[in-house]
């Protein structure tokens, strides 16, 4: 985290307010915030500042959150990130009890993270792993944080069509089957308790 630029948060913007409000005065106080807060869906994804008072977010939101907050207060450098990794029970803790269900080793999952100078930096939770999904990563984009639902949505669900028929998988499994195998792991992510943060 000490590689991210670290700038004192001023009133200028919803996002600013709220952190503010929570008595958070720079960057890196947000981040460690952030990391710490639970995992899960908030109830409205494009309400970006609903992570900190529903006290919930997943990868998109919280990056996307932090990315705004960036923004705001004059550091559009720090770039939001997503990336199609190989997603397991190796490098995301707690999704392969629910893949070996299913008799899947992995499927292709859609993270968010954010970039500065090259280097990314995962904040999605917030216990130190040696086990990252950037190992796993196969494609990268910069995106906005307007884009993390349907257009993240939609890019993902065609990286899974192409998946399914470049590994031969498309006579048992569909999009629609592997996306509810992916509702499971996050239903099982949502239930832990201890987090995990990946830093490249």
């Amino acid at each position: 985290m000490n590689k991210l630029p670290n700038f004192p948060i001023l009133n200028r913007g919803r996002i600013s307010f709220e952190f503010l409000s929570k008595g958070l005065r720079d960057f890196h106080s947000a981040i460690d915030y952030v990391k710490d807060i639970p995992y899960g869906r908030t109830s409205r994804k494009r309400r970006l500042e609903l992570v900190l008072i529903e006290h919930k977010g997943t990868c998109s939101t919280k990056h996307a959150l932090l990315t705004e907050l960036a923004r705001e207060n004059g550091h559009p450098d720090v770039q939001l990130m997503m990336g199609i990794y190989n997603m397991n029970g190796q490098n995301t803790f707690g999704v392969g009890k629910v893949l070996d269900e299913y008799g899947l080793e992995h499927l292709p999952e859609a993270h968010n993270y954010i970039t500065y100078k090259q280097e990314r930096f995962d904040f999605t939770r917030s216990i130190n792993s040696d086990l990252s999904p950037f190992d796993s990563l196969v494609e990268e984009t910069p995106i906005q944080p307007d884009q993390i639902g349907e257009f993240k949505q939609e890019y993902h669900r065609n990286y899974i069509k192409s998946w399914l028929k470049e590994t031969k998988l498309r006579g048992r499994w569909n999009v629609d089957k592997i996306w509810r195998v992916r509702e499971d792991c996050i239903r099982e992510l949502s239930g832990i308790k201890k987090t995990v943060i990946w830093r490249d």
